[in-house]
């Protein structure tokens, strides 16, 4: 703008010094070319055909004569510059300045380097054609504040970006200081849709708050809230959502939906309507809560339906559908879907005691030993190898399917009757338990590997536990040895009872005057027939204990039925 304020006079004055005798004067003005200079003028220059020429001077040359101390430049002196951005140039006083541009005739600030402040006086950068200061535009105020845009009174279906920053090839980095800037109160507060750095905090806002959850105090150092209404009010604290919030409750993460944690540490809530307590714990699902103590740091765990992990002190688990550890540590609960197909939809498994593992299972519980769950495994056929809980049974089934078992060795029941007479059975307890109330009856392992821990093809179990199908195998075994003894006995004592009816009935049938005997013979016979007696009598107290081992037998056949699931087929009924 300066050449609008300096060119035009000074030119003017130059002119006048150098030429007078060439001009017109006019009523107190000086016309060159003109014999009517306009009175507003006090030197008019006219011409159609030629032009002004000032001094000409290189940078070179104008920096002498700056420097000059017998004829320095005074303010308003003009000169043109020949070279290093050529141009006129005019002296304020303290400086040159360049005059006009190169490229137009006239000033619209372009192609310009400020080597002072620029104030605008109140007004904004406006980009566009129409100069929207009201509802738009760049504006800085003398605090250096920054805002871009203002409060819209009407829509404006001609702007789609608010800010917009396109393409961008390099970082875009915002840096600032902690406890620089306003903490109490914050400089926006309350409702409103908005995006916040809070320099004083370290915290990021970005969505929208209907109240004072975005206001001190609620905002906590190096937070972050995204979404509607959530809150971080503690340190180091994350929110994603809606209506979720953390209070006193650092280094905690919600996410989800109207989540709450109130002293609640270093912990993650995920989910709808869950509530969090104490340390190191995870929370998540539909309405479930993990509340332990705020004194431990050990973790805890309540993730699924209205599930609940709560101790006085910390360390349980609850997971599935309404589980619930009722309040104690070490505790450990999975509860299955199954109450919602009943009436009692409320249903919860809760733990009963201390450091317990209680889980509900109404399909029942598998557990397998080998790799192949299914028989199959990379094309080669196994056999998958485990144990089962049935549904509605109360004892473990095992695999005991003759398709699925191969070299079968048939054992000697009476080795193993002579066996189990060798060894030490009685009762013990384990070493550290209370021998008052934890006393047990049973074999040891050595014992039982030593008799029976090898067939034919080679080894069964090991010399410091007891499997209990094997335990059961040996069982039916003897079980069979001993029947098979009283079948031999009550058959000799069949034999026995009709040889002593046998002499009974000669004893009748005799001739009418008794045949005097000798004496020996006669003792010979009574003695003969008190052994046998005797024997008789063995014999049947042998029936009566065969008979009962036999009961036994059959009440443990109608349990493992039992546990099983019901009674065998016919032709499983003949193999046991």
């Amino acid at each position: 703008m300066l050449n609008r304020y300096l060119l035009a006079p000074l030119t003017a004055l130059l002119l006048l010094l150098a030429a007078p005798h060439l001009a017109q004067a006019q009523a107190g003005s000086v016309g060159i070319g003109t014999t009517t200079p306009n009175a507003a003028a006090a030197l008019e220059v006219s011409s159609t055909t030629k032009g002004l020429l000032l001094p000409r001077l290189t940078l070179a040359q104008r920096d002498v004569l700056t420097a000059s101390a017998t004829a320095p430049p005074v303010a308003g002196l003009v000169i043109y510059q020949t070279d290093s951005t050529p141009g006129l140039y005019a002296y304020d006083g303290t400086t040159w300045v360049r005059l006009g541009n190169s490229n137009t005739d006239s000033d619209n600030l372009g192609d310009h380097t400020a080597t002072q402040n620029i104030n605008l006086n109140g007004n904004k950068l406006v980009g566009g054609t129409t100069a929207r200061a009201t509802r738009g535009g760049l504006g800085l105020d003398g605090n250096g504040l920054l805002t871009v845009g203002a409060t819209r009174v009407h829509p404006d279906s001609t702007t789609t970006y608010g800010v917009r920053l396109t393409d961008l090839d390099q970082d875009f980095i915002l840096t600032s200081q902690r406890f620089k800037g306003r903490s109490n109160p914050l400089n926006i507060s309350g409702a409103g849709d908005r995006v916040m750095w809070l320099s004083y905090y370290s915290a990021f806002r970005a969505g929208g708050v209907t109240g004072n959850r975005w206001d001190y105090p609620n905002v906590g150092a190096y937070s972050v809230a995204f979404g509607l209404d959530n809150q971080a009010s503690s340190d180091y604290t994350v929110a994603f959502g809606y209506n979720n919030r953390l209070r006193a409750s650092d280094y905690t993460l919600a996410t989800g939906y109207q989540n709450q944690a109130v002293l609640g540490y270093y912990g993650l809530l995920m989910g709808r309507e869950n509530a969090y307590r104490g340390y190191h714990g995870i929370v998540g699902g539909y309405q479930s809560k993990t509340q332990t103590s705020i004194n431990m740091n050990v973790p805890s765990l309540a993730f699924g339906y209205r599930c609940q992990a709560r101790s006085s002190n910390s360390n349980c688990y609850a997971l599935g559908y309404y589980a619930r550890t009722g309040g104690f540590e070490g505790s450990f609960v999975l509860a299955d879907f199954s109450p919602y197909r009943t009436s009692y939809v409320d249903d919860s498994l809760v733990s009963t005691t201390r450091n317990q593992f209680s889980a509900r299972f109404e399909g029942g519980y598998r557990l397998f030993t080998t790799v192949a769950t299914n028989g199959t495994n990379n094309g080669t056929m196994q056999t998958p190898v485990g144990v089962q809980l049935t549904s509605g049974s109360n004892a473990w089934t095992i695999l005991s399917d003759s398709t699925k078992k191969e070299r079968r060795v048939l054992a000697d029941g009476n080795r193993f009757l002579e066996s189990i007479g060798r060894m030490r059975l009685g009762s013990w307890n384990y070493k550290g338990q209370s021998p008052d109330t934890m006393r047990h009856y049973g074999p040891m392992a050595q014992d039982f590997y030593q008799a029976f821990g090898h067939d034919a093809l080679g080894t069964i179990g090991n010399t410091t536990t007891i499997n209990q199908a094997d335990f059961d195998g040996v069982n039916l075994i003897a079980i069979q040895a001993l029947y098979r003894r009283v079948l031999l006995l009550e058959a000799e004592n069949a034999q026995q009872q009709q040889l002593i009816r046998q002499l009974q009935v000669t004893a009748t049938t005799a001739a009418p005057a008794p045949v005097q005997l000798p004496v020996t013979e006669v003792e010979e016979l009574r003695r003969q027939n008190a052994a046998l007696q005797a024997r008789a009598a063995a014999a049947e107290t042998t029936a009566a204990r065969a008979t009962a081992t036999l009961g036994a037998f059959e009440a443990r056949l109608r349990r493992l039925e039992a546990a099983t699931g019901g009674a065998p087929e016919p032709d499983a009924q003949a193999r046991r």
